[in-house]
C-alpha cells in the first residue's frame, strides 16, 4: 500500500500547474464511519486562495490552515474505488482489525476499542510516506522551496499537530502548529 499510495502522490504533485500552493493537503477519514475503511484525499492549497476567502475567516491563520477554507481539490481519494483493496490487503497483511459496515461484530461497543489502531496505524503509514515524498526532492524542486504535506482530519488538536512535525519537521509547520494549539 505505501508505495502504491506515494506514487499517486508523487505523481499528482508532479503535474501540478500552480504556482503558488503552500501546502499539500492529505484529508483522512473513515468511509461510512467505519474505522476499518480508512481513507486518504489529496488535495492543495494556494495563497491566491487565501486571500480570496479571508473575508470569509476569523482571521488569516484560520484562512490559510482550516480544511474547510481550501480549494477543495480532489485528486484521488485513496481506499475507495479501486485502491479500497489495498487498503483490505494492508488491514489483513498487518493483522489490523476489517470489519464490514454490517459485520454483527459492531453490536458489541467494545469492538470500537479494538478498531481505534487502525486509524493510528494508517496515519502511521502518512508519516513515513510525508517523510519519503519529502526525501524525493520533488516539492523543493516543483515549488522552488519545501512545502509542508499536511495529514489531516476536519479538526486540529495537538495530536494533529505531532503527527505533522514528525512527518514534516518544525521548521515548515509553525504557523500550522500554532492554529492546532488555539
Amino acid at each position: 500500500m505505501r508505495e502504491i499510495l506515494r506514487n499517486m502522490i508523487l505523481s499528482s504533485i508532479n503535474g501540478w500547474d500552480e504556482q503558488d500552493i503552500y501546502a499539500v493537503s492529505l484529508f483522512v477519514y473513515d468511509m461510512a464511519d467505519n474505522p476499518c475503511r480508512p481513507t486518504v484525499t489529496l488535495g492543495y492549497n494556494t495563497e491566491k486562495q487565501v486571500k480570496a476567502i479571508i473575508a470569509n475567516a476569523s482571521d488569516e491563520q484560520e484562512a490559510r490552515w482550516n480544511y474547510a477554507f481550501w480549494l477543495q481539490n480532489e485528486f484521488f481519494c485513496f481506499g475507495q474505488g479501486d485502491t479500497e483493496k489495498e487498503v483490505i490487503k494492508w488491514l489483513n497483511d498487518n493483522q489490523l482489525p476489517n470489519y464490514d459496515d454490517d459485520d454483527p461484530a459492531w453490536d458489541d461497543d467494545e469492538i470500537y476499542d479494538e478498531v481505534e489502531i487502525v486509524t493510528k496505524k494508517f496515519v502511521e503509514e502518512l508519516i513515513c510516506i510525508v517523510k519519503e515524498v519529502h526525501q524525493t526532492g520533488l516539492l523543493t524542486q516543483k515549488f522552488g522551496k519545501e512545502i509542508p504535506i499536511i495529514i489531516h482530519e476536519l479538526e486540529y488538536y495537538d495530536e494533529i499537530a505531532e503527527q505533522n512535525i514528525e512527518a514534516n519537521g518544525a521548521e515548515a509547520l509553525e504557523d500550522f502548529i500554532s492554529f492546532c494549539q488555539r
